[in-house]
């Protein structure tokens, strides 16, 4: 029986092979499904959930079981590790066309993060135990899920190294840029973010951070409003962002 009894199957994804949300034509890093064959692949698709969330809900929590993946179909989300005294750090966002292992997919079943939506959210639940059926059987497809996992850990880390070697100016600079050049893919950009959020990706208060956005401001390197940036000399930010 299915660990969220409360989720009704995906409607898209009954009767379908390889055009499904699994598919990479609609999921950016699901192309690893594609090595799965198509017995493989409906393993999966029979027991995978689709859920909605609102936008503030929390779609897992920090240091619960780890019983599924999940692949968002559409929408934002946070990822946050949860910190001593409610001290908490934002240490990605992901959005559509994204799959998150949770941290301790095949390690201790644990999650490490609490993942919560930022937008109304549409995603996949996707049961680990039976995606540990087919990596006993598939070599490829365990090689790309491992590369997956990987880069979600190696870009995290680097996350935090630079929240813990760069001073404020450098730190508040990567979340301008990181949000410019992989979450909203333009500029200017409408964040959808609260200040308080944005501090916590950049590992600082909310007044810290407002203070040096302010800061950059006053320099002529960004334009903000309540809920627009527009990055006026991205190079600076990025000389900024180097130096920490």
């Amino acid at each position: 029986m299915s660990a969220f009894p409360f989720l009704t199957n995906c409607d898209k994804c009954q009767g379908c092979t390889y055009d499904c949300c699994l598919n990479r034509n609609n999921c950016g890093v699901t192309h690893i499904f594609n090595n799965l064959t198509k017995d493989e692949l409906r393993s999966i698709m029979d027991n995978k959930r689709q859920i909605k969330f609102r936008a503030g809900e929390t779609i897992t929590k920090q240091n619960t079981p780890l019983t599924h993946i999940i692949c968002i179909r559409s929408g934002y989300a946070k990822v946050v590790s949860e910190g001593p005294k409610g001290k908490n750090l934002i240490v990605d966002i992901i959005k559509d066309n994204n799959i998150f292992t949770g941290g301790g997919t095949i390690i201790d079943d644990t999650h490490h993060f609490t993942v919560a939506a930022l937008t109304d959210i549409e995603c996949c639940f996707i049961e680990t135990s039976k995606i540990f059926t087919v990596l006993s059987v598939n070599s490829v497809f365990t090689l790309d899920l491992l590369k997956l996992y990987n880069g979600q850990h190696i870009k995290m880390h680097k996350t935090l190294i630079n929240l813990i070697h760069k001073y404020m100016p450098g730190r508040v600079a990567d979340t301008l840029l990181y949000l410019k050049n992989e979450i909203y893919l333009s500029n200017p950009y409408q964040f959808i973010l609260s200040k308080q959020e944005l501090a916590d990706m950049s590992g600082m208060t909310k007044e810290s951070f407002i203070r040096n956005l302010k800061e950059f401001e006053d320099s002529g390197i960004i334009n903000h409003t309540r809920n627009t940036i527009n990055i006026l000399k991205e190079e600076d930010l990025i000389e900024i962002s180097k130096n920490g």
